[in-house]
């Protein structure tokens, strides 16, 4: 019986010691996330009710910043741009990449090197990628131009990137390029978990390559659609670093994004060239904010998906 207890008290310790060994892993990201990302966050929501400018003492100023916020023609305006930008690049880049990775899935020749090719953009900068397509967009000696010059089809160039018209759509093309590598990367790897016996069971009742991608790839996807369209939602609201080295916001704010306004007013580029970083903050948590919550809705909205099927 001695021996027994001893046993006994023995597991009992360890069954104490080890609910702390998950924290202990843990602790080390969480430290790392409160220092880099929380407090900085808490921080910037609370200038956001101040006035600053960066030099004199901050002012307490409660929701004038907010309030203001709705009076700004050009926020209202990079709001749209916002809205517009996620729309259509969560639309495309969802749809093609899935088109794509199915493709690629369907066992045609040269597929390594297609993926090869199509994440190639992926690993460039942001930067880097702005500035090549800006010299293709160029008006007088861009690679587009030209090519619809050389073609005959002189009623089709335009200046890509100063025509209040054409500038949003220029920059969306340039996002799903660069994208679209990623994301058709993660579909084919959702693909590859989809059996293969669905798909000649869907083949011997009659069913062709549309309706086999329709009834079992795009259900069965779910999950990763959901991924998908979360990623790029988040992505399409902060967008700035294409729009701030093609246009930076123009032209006469154009395509002036969140991102873009957000960092025209901490950085003082505006006609007062004074800096109003609580004003900055308020948009940054408005980006916050619709990040947050469209992701919660999307989310869901794909667990009931999940759920479903």
């Amino acid at each position: 019986m001695a021996v027994t207890a001893q046993g006994w008290r023995q597991r009992r310790a360890g069954r104490r010691r080890i609910p702390w060994l998950p924290y202990a892993f843990v602790l080390p990201a969480v430290l790392i996330f409160a220092t880099l990302m929380a407090i900085p966050m808490m921080g910037a929501i609370f200038l956001s009710f101040e006035s600053w400018d960066g030099l004199r003492p901050a002012r307490w100023v409660g929701l004038a910043n907010y309030v203001d916020l709705l009076q700004d023609p050009i926020f209202l305006q990079a709001l749209e741009h916002t809205a517009y930008f996620v729309v259509v690049t969560v639309v495309l880049q969802t749809v093609i990449p899935l088109l794509v990775a199915s493709l690629l899935n369907s066992g045609i020749r040269g597929s390594v090197v297609f993926r090869t090719i199509y994440f190639m953009p992926v690993v460039i900068s942001l930067a880097i990628t702005g500035l090549l397509w800006s010299m293709i967009y160029e008006p007088n000696f861009g690679v587009l131009n030209t090519t619809l010059n050389n073609l005959g089809l002189h009623g089709l160039t335009r200046f890509w990137l100063s025509d209040n018209v054409t500038v949003m759509p220029s920059i969306i093309t340039i996002s799903v390029w660069q994208s679209m590598g990623f994301y058709v990367v993660i579909f084919f790897a959702g693909l590859q978990n989809i059996p293969q016996e669905l798909y000649e069971s869907a083949a011997l009742d009659g069913a062709n390559a549309w309706q086999r991608l329709i009834r079992v790839t795009v259900p069965l996807l779910a999950p990763v659609t959901t991924v998908v369209v979360v990623l790029n939602t988040i992505g399409g609201i902060q967008v700035f670093d294409q729009v701030y080295v093609l246009t930076n916001g123009g032209p006469n704010h154009a395509s002036e994004t969140l991102g873009t306004y957000l960092y025209t007013v901490a950085f003082g580029a505006m006609a007062s060239s004074v800096s109003e970083l609580g004003y900055a903050a308020a948009i940054g948590v408005v980006i916050l904010l619709l990040a947050l919550i469209l992701s919660v809705i999307q989310i869901r909205w794909g667990r009931a998906r999940e759920i479903e099927y």
